[in-house]
This record gives structure tokens, sequence and C-alpha cells, in this order.
């Protein structure tokens, strides 16, 4: 190798080395403590795996404790590799994955500040999942059973009109099951308590037709995927599966029918039939009567009428 060549790059690998034996370190705190769930390790990893290169292609960085803020601010609000703007939820995954970052290393005496915290957002209030309608819900059944020799779309949205989200969906088993009182136990997730979810007379059907199609061997066999597969590739399956029944009913045109639309409506149906926000946060795994509120677009303030035309 030239001496040119050793001299020009020797800042940028000494950078590169540095930075890397920091993020490892927090890697490796991680890992020892557990503090992160099933659900949330691989995208939080790879998150700040991207910051870490970030910070090097972008600023030639030499350690975490010299991120200014304008750094941080460029990587949760910078575009993805087609182009497209971030949404207000993907800023905000974005920061909180940082704060995460900064809190551990500061834990561990790499930094002494968080340069996040004067990382003011967009409110996400306006990008809130409406709930379905009961006709779009009839329309969403239909589309899921478009390929009658397929189960692959109807046991994921029957599961889903259980209340199940689509970060419980992937580890709900045969043995989850009870038919009989049309009932599947939903494990929870880091934002969900576990519970009993009231199955539809539809769910009910498609599941039986799932089980008499493709009979388990065990009770622990998955309901809604075969194989194995990292928890990451299961929540996807689950959300694409879900967005793709939206699609076939033709109700992805609307910025605010989201996968957590099907949630909304399942809540908005226990509020119906018993007048009681708390029984709905219940049903929903919510632990704020707040939250199970703003999840099914009910407004406490408002009058009875205005929320039925809301």
């Amino acid at each position: 190798m030239r001496g040119a060549d050793v001299g020009e790059d020797r800042h940028p690998r000494a950078t590169r080395a540095r930075l890397e034996v920091e993020l490892r370190q927090i890697f490796c705190q991680l890992e020892a403590d557990g503090r992160l769930s099933p659900e949330s390790h691989p995208r939080v990893l790879g998150l700040v795996d991207r910051f870490g290169a970030f910070l090097q292609r972008a600023y030639r960085v030499d350690c975490l404790g010299d991120v200014t803020l304008e750094q941080a601010r460029a990587f949760v609000t910078s575009s993805s590799a087609d182009g497209r703007r971030p949404s207000v939820a993907t800023m905000r995954l974005r920061r909180s994955t940082l704060r995460f970052l900064f809190r551990t290393a500061r834990e561990l005496g790499l930094v002494a500040g968080d340069p996040t915290v004067d990382l003011a957002l967009p409110s996400r209030t306006n990008e809130a999942a409406r709930p379905l309608t009961d006709l779009e819900v009839q329309r969403c059944r239909r589309a899921a059973l478009e390929d009658l020799t397929s189960t692959r779309l109807a046991v994921p949205w029957a599961l889903g009109e259980a209340t199940a989200r689509t970060a419980e969906i992937p580890h709900l088993r045969v043995g989850d099951l009870d038919l009989g009182v049309g009932r599947v136990w939903i494990h929870g997730s880091s934002n969900t308590e576990a519970r009993w979810g009231s199955l539809t007379p539809w769910g009910v059907a498609q599941l039986e037709r799932h089980l008499r199609d493709h009979p388990p061997a065990r009770d622990d066999a998955s309901l809604t995927y075969r194989g194995s597969v990292n928890p990451e590739s299961r929540r996807a399956h689950s959300s694409q599966a879900i967005r793709e029944t939206l699609r076939r009913a033709g109700l992805t045109t609307d910025p605010y029918v989201r996968p957590a639309s099907l949630a909304s409506w399942a809540g908005r149906q226990v509020l119906s039939a018993t007048g009681r926000i708390d029984r709905a946060a219940r049903a929903l795994g919510i632990r704020s009567l707040d939250g199970a509120a703003q999840l099914i677009g009910w407004d406490w303030t408002a009058t009875a009428d205005d929320n039925a035309h809301g």
C-alpha cells in the first residue's frame, strides 16, 4: 500500500474503530441486561447500526460524545432509500431509539449528555388510524376469502377481529384457541397486556376451517405461519397479511386506514355493546383509558351524538 493511501485513510479508519467500539459496548450491554423485548430487539439494534453508519458516512464523527443536535435531527428526518420522506411515526421511532441509545451510553460512561433532548417533532395526532366501519369489515372478510383454498389472509384477519395486533398474532398457537366459547388467549406484547380475545362468529368459522384443512401436529403449532423465522419476520408477515386484505378490499387509498384500524374497530364493538371505555381498554389490552379512547377514536368529552357521527 502506498504511503499516501495510508495517510489519507488514517482518520476515517480511526473514526470507524472508536465509534464501532462504543456501539459494540452498547450492544453487549443490551444483550446482557435483556431490557429489549423479542419484538423490538432486531428493530432497535438495526436502527442503532444504521445511525452509526450514518454518522461515519455523512459527518466522520469520532465518537458518540461528539454527536450534535443537528446531526441527530438529520438522521431522524432522513429520507428512505427510495427517496420518500419518513412518516411522523417513523421519525418518532428513530428519536426514541436514539434516546434509548444515549441513555445506555450514559450508563456506560461513554457520554455525558443526550443531543436528542431538544429534538422536537410534529404531533402524530393527525396520523391516528381510524376505526373501520362494519361495512368495511364485511368487505375485508370477502377480500380475505378470495382464495377459498387458502387461509393465509383469513386467519390473521380473524385474530385481528379478536383485538390481536400484528405484534401479537405471530405468537398465537393452536393451544391458545377455545373455539367452544369463541375466544383466543392473546399473550400480549411490550405495549399490550395478556388477555382473552373474543372471536367473531366469522372468525370462529375461519379458524375451524383452517384447523380442518391443516390439522396441527401439536398444540404449540403456530396459527399463522410455518417454519422457524425470527420475530421481526413473523411480525412483518402478520402486518403484510392485514395490509394485503385492506388493499384487496380497496381501503388503502384512505391514509387513515391501517392495520391498527382493525383493532380500533374491535374496541369500538366492545364500547358499543357495554357503553364502558374500561371494558374496551381491557379487551384491547391497553393500560390507559385515554389510550384506549384514542385508539378507537372516542372522545369522552363529547356528547353521545358527536361520537356516534365522529
